[in-house]
């Protein structure tokens, strides 16, 4: 493709062009009506010619549309024009990753650990995000990272193998993603999945830390096959002053079998911030001959400490024999109260589908959002905690499944309520100050505990601090609520096994430890 510089496509004017690669052109571009730079991602037109691209163009473009977080680059638009189809997106000043580690390669220096750890906060973070509405980068290197000219990392190319697509790449003969950067089980020609991304953030942690990606060879199928067969050359061989921890971070990172990688960006991120944080041991000193003014010192020191020892024999003596004898322990102990089923337990599903319908006494409702957001509303009797029990932790646990055949990813976050409801009467738009319950006024805006929904089995949230409320403040139970978090796929989507349920496994269950004072 020419470079379109000075052209109209659509809305835009295209001012110059930024870069290319081998699935796009990046033009910096004049948006007249709003008076802004955009940044204008086209297409390739060899990789949008097939019948499918268009609507694959417009659910992808869509999602990616939908993304809003601070290290991720915000696409404003999406439309063809002239038989070319691109991105509209923030125009961002600064430069590239690729160009930062090109200049410290230049210098023989690599990045502080302390940078690289701030930078994987970001790039985690935005992973973590994006994987959660069930997006999945598929092509992380540093080309697709910008550091924005007051220092901040941002992701950039989100959807763009999506829109593409796999079955377009390999019948033009080309490869889905970057060899130095791609996964095994990519390079296999599978389709991957958020761990394919974790891969990917191996491969360029192990860059930052060396100066080097881990596997290089003279065609881009021999650096693919050595992803999916060769033994990773340990990254402490080529830096030996690198902290084990970090190593240990890598070499987890960069599995062959995605199953024994960090199972989340973020999890990698918060296992690197350790690493780094660690205290490090400090380097050994070199030898030097001891001279007859060292000895003397040394000796006068050997001298020293023992006459001490000898001074404190008594008190020492008297601190061991103390030892020997036991330590009398508080007396008291730990109980547990399980609360399940319709006896000490009410419930109710606030459906936005049927607003004003009430679903009370079900044994199995809808869990959904975050755009159409189900509520799930539950109490639980604590007349059963003795008088005077100290509560030291409380866990709800909902049985949960799929909706459907699709598996989206999306987390669970549990409030304490704080306006009283009746489960007879309760519906989505009453007793509360908002539809849906609102923030601040009918719930406390804190989050108790947020946790992945699986796609079957038990979700199981921490819901210590409420039942503390409840009884060791004397603020009134009202329950719990239990909704989709914000950053969950819009389709996600599950059963929840309620306390009607026949089988009293199956029912929502609280579970509490507490302690009876002696």
């Amino acid at each position: 493709m020419l470079d379109l510089s000075g052209k109209t496509l659509g809305k835009y004017r295209l001012v110059e062009q930024l870069g290319r690669g081998g699935m796009a052109q990046v033009y910096r571009a004049y948006q007249p009506k709003l008076d802004r730079y955009v940044a204008l991602k086209i297409l390739h037109p060899h990789l949008t010619g097939d019948e499918g691209f268009a609507a694959r163009f417009r659910r992808e473009a869509r999602a990616v549309a939908s993304l809003h977080h601070p290290h991720i680059v915000q696409v404003y638009d999406f439309d063809t024009a002239e038989g070319l189809a691109f991105l509209v997106m923030e125009y961002l000043e600064g430069t590239t990753l690729k160009a930062r580690l090109r200049d410290l390669n230049r210098r023989g220096e690599l990045m502080s650990l302390e940078e690289v750890a701030n930078l994987f906060d970001a790039l985690t973070g935005a992973l973590d995000h994006a994987h959660r509405q069930g997006m999945v980068h598929r092509d992380l290197k540093p080309a697709n990272i910008i550091i924005t000219s007051d220092g901040r990392p941002v992701l950039t190319d989100f959807g763009i193998a999506q829109m593409v697509d796999a079955t377009t790449i390999t019948e033009s003969g080309g490869t889905l993603g970057t060899p130095a950067y791609m996964s095994p089980e990519q390079g296999r020609g599978e389709r991957g999945d958020a761990r394919s991304d974790v891969y990917a953030l191996g491969v360029l942690l192990y860059q930052l830390t060396t100066g080097r990606v881990p596997f290089e060879a003279d065609t881009p199928y021999a650096v693919i096959l050595k992803h999916i067969t060769a033994p990773l050359p340990p990254p402490c061989s080529i830096r030996p002053e690198l902290p084990k921890a970090v190593e240990r971070v890598i070499l987890k990172a960069l599995a062959k079998d995605p199953d024994d990688r960090y199972q989340t960006a973020g999890e990698m991120g918060r296992a690197l911030r350790a690493a780094i944080e660690a205290p490090q041991a400090a380097p050994s000193l070199p030898r030097r001959r001891l001279t007859l003014h060292n000895a003397a010192l040394v000796g006068a020191t050997i001298a020293v400490c023992l006459g001490l020892l000898l001074l404190t024999r008594p008190w020492r003596m008297q601190r061991f024999l103390a030892r020997l004898t036991p330590t009398p322990v508080p007396a008291g102990s730990l109980a547990a109260l399980t609360l399940e089923g319709p006896d000490v337990v009410e419930d109710t599903w606030l459906n936005p589908d049927l607003p004003d319908e009430v679903w009370h006494e079900t044994d199995l409702v809808h869990l959904q959002g975050p755009l159409t957001p189900d509520r799930l509303l539950l109490r639980f009797d604590l007349a059963g905690l003795p008088k005077g029990a100290t509560v030291v932790s409380a866990t709800l646990t909902l049985l949960v499944e799929l909706w459907g055949e699709q598996s989206f990813p999306g987390a669970a976050v549990a409030y304490r309520v704080l306006t009283p409801w009746e489960p007879a009467t309760a519906t989505y738009n009453t007793p509360w100050s908002a539809p849906g319950l609102a923030a601040g006024v009918d719930y406390d805006p804190t989050p108790l505990d947020v946790a992945p929904v699986p796609d079957a089995g038990r979700l199981t949230l921490d819901v210590s601090q409420a039942v503390m409320f409840w009884r060791e403040r004397g603020e009134p139970n009202h329950g719990l609520v239990v909704m989709m978090s914000e950053d969950s796929h819009n389709q996600a989507h599950y059963w929840v096994y309620m306390s009607e349920q026949p089988d009293p496994a199956n029912r929502p269950t609280l579970r509490i430890t507490y302690e009876v004072a002696p």
